[in-house]
């Protein structure tokens, strides 16, 4: 984690002879300002209503210059205040955009004029929350990414209402911008209809390139953030340029997918998917050439065609840009597929004039892991098979149905039992057990995949099916609300007041039994699936709740007396 703060102790443990501290109460003293190497501009605490700032100036890599709220999360700027900045090395931090009204322009834009750009700069411990215009119809965008060699690193984004993508890269044809987004928080984006009833197009969360830059090699790191019900449309990520990395990130109750929508040469490993059986919920669609998808885990995601689990789209002869080119050499493997309405849609597309199937691709040591025989594992559209060329190989799938699909023991083993538990994660998710049968299923392919969805060592030569080994030390932790986005922010929407208050109860499952204890007081409650309540006790600090549950999944609640409230799902086998 890069935290400013601990970047400005650096600096002043080595002394800055010239570095200035300056405190400022508008915005006209930061624009109208000589900001040197090595300065420190500190926002007085306060509302800060309708301040455009418009920052320039050149730090190094050795003394940036700051822009830092005098307080992290009070300095709060609202109405129509917006920040720009461009140069190099310039650090901001500590500011929240909330509740404002700005309309068209970005809230924070990495450069201050179409030719003076932000390079080497970082947007950090900062958080926009409730900032639309009055007319949602506007398109506008929060944060838009210029320049080389930026990053958005522990910030906060919620309740964007209004038309447009929330966070754009925009980029240069042919220039390589290796930014990093990480470590965000990005929550409650519902979506904007047309007249029709249907989403209207742009409301991604995060947009890299767009068709007419699809072809140049950004080089962006996405990893490590946490989006929560971001709804906006099917594209919660959108891909549109080559050679970007989407690793560890967690989608909840996401209606959309992160879509690799233009460009090739892109990487999808290591991150997290659950649905909680939300309508339209997706995993990752691919389209273009020579992705690599692995190492993944999806669950209880209720979309299909498009939105399914991973889907494998048919392309357009002689696409455009804009449109839709054909699927060649994508590598799909060591992912973990846990009831999923549709865990493979392949050549799905819903226009006639989209004929070319994928081609050179393989789909390899893939783990479906179903609970009951009703979900759909494969689906594959029969318009213009004739020429698609899919590689299966070695796929795990206990149970489950097949639509336009046949296979033979090598590429697809069935009725195996995988002996699956709950990991005890952030979110629990289904891993192997050490009698699982998945040993009997290792393999030495793909010496590139080295480690599996949480660090553990992958070795050469025994890779089991699914993003999950057995054995091995974790040395990736999955992202959780309490690890990312901004460390002053208050999630409005949820009422989450201290979001880093750890759990305050403890529990095991005996023989079917629930043995909870509890560290504080307040009420548990037990949830079946269908939403009707099991349980509703008072709970009194260091005592021990016991209750039989029959065999299923539930949902504990349990609300302290302070009015914190903590949700875990448990599953009774």
């Amino acid at each position: 984690m890069k935290y400013f703060l601990t970047c400005l102790i650096i600096l002043f443990s080595i002394g800055t002879v010239y570095a200035r501290r300056t405190i400022v109460t508008t915005a006209a003293t930061i624009n109208n300002g000589t900001w040197t190497a090595g300065d420190t501009i500190v926002m007085k605490s306060g509302t800060w209503t309708n301040q455009a700032i418009s920052l320039k100036a050149n730090g190094t890599a050795l003394q940036p210059v700051v822009l830092i709220a005098e307080s992290p999360g009070n300095v709060i700027l609202n109405g129509n205040s917006r920040l720009s900045f461009s140069g190099n090395y310039i650090i901001v931090s500590g500011l929240y955009f909330k509740n404002g009204t700005l309309s068209g322009a970005p809230v924070v834009e990495f450069r201050t004029s179409a030719s003076e750009l932000a390079h080497n700069s970082i947007l950090e411990n900062s958080a926009i929350a409730n900032y639309n215009p009055i007319n949602n119809s506007v398109d506008s965008k929060w944060i838009s990414l210029y320049g080389t060699n930026n990053t958005v690193n522990h910030c906060s984004f919620e309740n964007k209402t209004n038309s447009g993508t929330l966070l754009v890269v925009w980029l240069t044809s042919g220039l390589t911008v290796n930014h990093v987004i990480s470590n965000n928080y990005f929550g409650y984006r519902n979506a904007n209809f047309d007249g029709n009833g249907n989403e209207l197009n742009g409301q991604e969360i995060i947009r890299i390139g767009d068709s007419s830059t699809s072809m140049t090699t950004a080089n962006v790191s996405v990893s490590g953030n946490f989006f929560e019900k971001c709804n906006g449309e099917i594209e919660v990520i959108s891909n549109k340029s080559c050679g970007n990395l989407y690793t560890n990130n967690l989608f909840l109750e996401c209606k959309g997918m992160l879509t690799l929508r233009h460009g090739n040469n892109c990487t999808v490993a290591g991150n997290y998917f659950f649905g909680n059986g939300v309508s339209e919920s997706g995993g990752v669609r691919i389209i273009g050439e020579n992705h690599k998808v692995y190492n993944n885990y999806f669950e209880n995601l209720r979309g299909t065609g498009y939105r399914a689990a991973l889907c494998l789209v048919r392309g357009k002869e002689n696409s455009a840009l804009n449109e839709y080119f054909q699927v060649k050499n994508a590598f799909v493997a060591f992912n973990t597929i846990v009831n999923c309405s549709q865990a493979f849609s392949i050549n799905y597309n819903s226009s006639s004039s989209l004929t070319l199937a994928p081609i050179g691709s393989v789909i390899a040591h893939n783990h479906i892991y179903n609970t009951s025989s009703g979900y759909n594992n494969v689906t594959i559209d029969q318009n213009y098979v004739a020429n698609m060329n899919v590689t299966w190989k070695n796929n795990l799938m206990n149970q489950g149905l097949y639509t336009n699909f046949s296979f033979n023991s090598n590429q697809v083993v069935t009725g195996k039992d995988a002996k699956m538990t709950l990991a005890g994660t952030t979110i629990d998710m289904y891993e192997p057990s050490s009698t699982s049968d998945l040993l009997d299923y290792s393999t030495d392919d793909y010496n590139n995949v080295l480690e599996d969805i949480r660090g553990r060592d992958r070795g050469t030569s025994a890779k089991i099916p699914g993003a999950s080994q057995i054995s091995g030390s974790v040395s990736k932790v999955m992202p959780s609300k309490t690890s990312v986005g901004a460390p002053f922010f208050n999630n409005q929407t949820t009422g989450n007041d201290n979001l880093r208050i750890n759990k305050p109860f403890s529990y095991v499952i005996i023989n079917a039994e629930l043995q909870l204890e509890s560290r504080q007081s307040g009420k548990l409650c037990i949830y079946n699936l269908s939403g009707n309540e099991l349980a509703n006790s008072p709970i009194i600090a260091n005592t021990n709740f016991k209750k039989l549950l029959e065999k299923g999944i539930y949902i504990l609640s349990f609300i302290t007396d302070k009015g914190n409230n903590f949700s875990e799902k448990i599953i009774i086998r």
